[in-house]
């Protein structure tokens, strides 16, 4: 105990004053509420020193010295009420029948600062002393004095009979701590734990491992861990020791190391252990209350206490989540292998024994042949604890072609998921599968996902792996390699987490080097690092936006590329959001990504829409950083993009677009702009119903030559028309024409063009949203005035229009919105233009 007697040594000066007052009071007879006050004011001084005294006691020795600091306390209580009770002729105290026995972590001297201070109190019937006033007189005084003691109190003769009621008196009394009172007393006490010990030995351990089984099932290991209860905690290192003492009849967990436990596995074990004291002490500091679970409102606080610091990279508060999952996972791991050894059991039903002894492993293997075991293992089997401390313990060969080529063959197996968590809970996953090793135990505090990064990818290939109904199907569509590549993919998916960066991308090169080394071809390798690129992208869009939208499907679409890769997508979507939390993917979710899903294969399958998607994003890139675009507010910004054409992105450079947006937004009904280089063109922008058809007909004499129409935002279109022939009039006229366009009731008559039924092309399939006509005719005078005018007074709304002319023939190209009505009156529409 070298390691803190200098703290012990201060706190005993500290409570040697205290003495020295004690004993000042009770030879001026101070009454019982002056003493009760010395007590509770030296209690507080006491609890304002462990902050102090924590920064300097490495964690075992710090509750160490607590447990023996709360032993004083009750030495003092029980001293003073003997003072009281004999004054002067107060009798040693092993003539008196009592024994003071430390229970529960108070027992093991490992209570924390607001632990329950559990104790018995043992006492034997002699004639000549009344002992239970004694003993509610201690009690009573430790409870006024703010002690949080829970207690028990036997007589000698009734322990063994008192540990029958209940295995956790029983386990209490196995634990039991001699600290102060009659050595005599306690020989029979010893006599009597012991006989309580071989008592139904092996209905308590099994009872304990029932225990065991049922409390990690309840809580399992997360981001919140509990500390004290959960999977991994203290308590599972209070169980094998449990079932050591009930066993073994050890005093410690430590005894059994050389005997039944490997020296090398008790120091990982115990660093584990002092990982964990330190977190629960710094939180039972901090609180001020007895709190075991590292809540997400505790962490940053309890990091910074314990000397975690921020990174450019990462919180203090993942450092320190980091180190307690692994602990946890530490101790997950060797209780669970120790307490199937120990009970010579096997903690799970159908296992791979791996060729081992039955009830535990006798002999070690080399990795590769633990990887050639599971590997040929039938289906579904589950990997006992002696398999995974197998894998735990085997020697990682530095980049063996061979185990690379083992691990790829794991991911043709449906059940591989069983694999991947036994490997985590061997602590080799990081080790074999590389890119994880940035993610392994990575805490994700997004509000979002509630397991850590390399639990949350296992899950969700898990999930790939029991897939059912019309997904399964789609599933069993691709071959071999490409289930092969949707199951790494699913791994991997978030392996580009751990930094400021982008993860996706990060992720989709990590993703490459590790499918180099496996190695897979350069079709897989590519469609991987793609899905990997885009495997937010799916559930992005299905939440965000408008997936009945023409624009938003065929952009998706574009960017994925191909109904395998599409197909992909959906399942990994699927996979990744059930497995971040409850409620996250929900049947509204599963009915928008469907809708999605199948929207985006019919856009897949416009291959002119889809190419013109493709270009658009490439389009919205180059503008999004102009410098000329990054300068306008955010709201611009938005507007601009939300604009639906395609065709208006292709066809005006960044500049061009920033232009006509700032005028739409200084544009309150109309506004135009005139330019005779090298032809005479015309630019309006309106933000009312125009009568286009009258404009038209009116410049009729100009013969209009191409025009453009685009719906923009705030209600506007924007139209430009080129001329063959430049106006003589002032432009004053034109002007007084285009304000006239306002006026829709205006009419006038056309010379009407020839146009034949088979120069007309109408795709009311186009899209949802919209339909397509397209015009192949001789070139002629008051064409467009005609065929706008008609559409006008039919109600027909153009989103975008590409009018040319090419070697004399016009070749016109709309876009009509379905929702005025376009399909359901096409044939009247053309038999309207083709009447002669």
């Amino acid at each position: 105990m070298d390691c803190y007697n200098d703290a012990f040594e201060n706190g005993a000066k500290m409570r040697q004053n205290f003495a020295e007052q004690l004993e000042q009071m009770i030879t001026n007879k101070a009454d019982d509420f002056a003493v009760s006050k010395l007590f509770k004011d030296e209690k507080a001084a006491y609890a304002a020193s462990l902050f102090e005294q924590f920064a300097k006691t490495h964690p075992k020795g710090f509750l160490v010295h607590h447990s023996r600091a709360i032993e004083e306390f009750i030495t003092f209580f029980y001293r003073f009420v003997l003072r009281g009770a004999f004054g002067d002729f107060v009798p040693p105290v092993s003539a008196l029948p009592i024994v003071f026995v430390a229970l529960g972590s108070f027992g093991r001297e490992q209570c924390a600062p607001s632990s329950d201070v559990d104790l018995m109190i043992v006492y034997k019937e002699t004639a000549g002393y009344n002992l239970k006033p004694l003993i509610e007189r201690v009690l009573y005084l430790a409870w006024d004095a703010g002690f949080h003691l829970g207690h028990r109190v036997h007589e000698v003769s009734d322990l063994e009979e008192a540990s029958k009621t209940d295995i956790t008196i029983k386990t209490a009394m196995l634990e039991g701590r001699f600290f102060y009172g009659s050595k005599l007393l306690w020989v029979e006490i010893e006599t009597a734990l012991r006989n309580i010990r071989h008592n139904d030995q092996q209905a308590y351990v099994a009872q304990k491992i029932d225990e065991y089984r049922a409390r990690r099932a309840k809580k399992p290991i997360t981001m919140e861990p509990d500390i004290k209860e959960g999977a991994g905690s203290l308590r599972d290192a209070n169980a094998l020791f449990w079932i050591a003492n009930a066993l073994y009849g050890v005093s410690s967990t430590k005894d059994l190391v050389g005997r039944e436990i490997r020296d090398d596995d008790y120091r990982v074990f115990h660093q584990a252990l002092e990982t964990l004291f330190r977190v629960r002490c710094a939180l039972h500091l901090l609180c001020k209350k007895k709190v075991d679970t590292l809540l997400l409102q505790y962490q940053r606080e309890v990091a910074l206490f314990l000397g975690y610091n921020d990174t450019k990279m990462r919180k203090a508060e993942r450092f320190l989540l980091k180190k307690v999952l692994n602990a946890l996972g530490v101790m997950d791991r060797h209780c669970a292998y120790y307490i199937a050894k120990l009970t010579r059991q096997k903690m799970l039903d159908n296992v791979i024994n791996c060729g081992f002894e039955s009830d535990i492993i006798s002999s070690e293997k080399s990795l590769k042949e633990l990887l050639q075991i599971a590997l040929n293992a039938p289906l579904n089997n589950s990997f006992d604890i002696s398999f995974i401390m197998a894998l735990y313990r085997a020697k990682i060969p530095r980049q063996s072609k061979t185990i690379k080529e083992i691990i790829w063959q794991f991911f043709y197996r449906s059940d591989c998921h069983k694999f991947f968590e036994a490997l985590a809970k061997a602590d080799r996953l990081e080790a074999l599968i590389e890119p994880l090793k940035h993610i392994t135990d990575l805490a994700q505090f997004d509000g979002y996902h509630t397991r850590p990064a390399d639990e949350h990818s296992i899950l969700t290939l898990a999930l790939i792996n029991t897939l059912g109904g019309v997904q399964k199907e789609l599933f069993d569509a691709f071959d071999a390699k490409e289930q092969a590549l949707l199951r790494l993919v699913a791994l991997l998916h978030d392996c580009g987490k751990g930094g400021n960066h982008n993860h996706c991308e990060t992720g989709a090169k990590r993703f490459r080097e590790f499918a180099i080394s496996l190695g897979l071809d350069d079709q897989l390798i590519e469609t991987g690092m793609h899905l990997i690129r885009a495997h937010t992208m799916m559930s992005t869009v299905a939440r965000s936006e408008d997936i009945y939208s023409d624009k938003t499907v065929f952009a998706f679409a574009s960017k994925i590329g191909s109904r395998n890769s599409l197909t992909m997508l959906y399942l990994l979507t699927i996979c990744d959001m059930s497995a971040v939390a409850n409620g996250i993917y929900t049947h509204f979710t599963a009915d928008v990504l469907r809708e999605l899903y199948y929207r985006s294969i019919n856009a897949l399958e416009k291959d002119e829409q889809l190419s013109e998607a493709a270009s658009r994003i490439r389009k919205e890139k180059q503008l999004t950083v102009f410098e000329g675009f990054t300068a306008l507010n955010p709201h611009l910004q938005k507007q601009i993009l939300s604009i639906d054409s395609t065709l208006f992105f292709l066809k005006f450079k960044p500049q061009e677009i920033i232009t006509l947006a700032l005028r739409v937004k200084d544009t309150k009904r109309v506004s135009f702009h005139f330019d005779q280089t090298p032809s005479f063109t015309i630019d309006v922008i309106s933000k009312e119903p125009f009568n286009l058809g009258w404009l038209l007909g009116k410049l009729a004499w100009l013969d209009l030559g191409a025009m453009d129409i685009f719906k923009l935002f705030d209600g506007a279109k924007f139209f430009r028309m080129y001329f063959r022939k430049t106006p003589d009039e002032p432009l004053e006229e034109l002007s007084a024409l285009i304000t006239d366009s306002l006026n829709m009731t205006r009419t006038m008559s056309y010379k009407k063009p020839l146009i034949k039924k088979k120069e007309i092309t109408v795709d009311c399939d186009h899209s949802p949203t919209y339909a397509k006509m397209y015009l192949n005719v001789p070139d002629q005078q008051g064409l467009m005035a005609f065929v706008i005018d008609l559409f006008d007074r039919r109600g027909i709304d153009i989103a975008a229009a590409k009018i040319a002319t090419v070697k004399n023939r016009a070749q016109n190209l709309f876009l009509i919105e379905k929702s005025g009505g376009f399909c359901n009156e096409k044939d009247a529409i053309i038999n309207e233009l083709t009447r002669s």
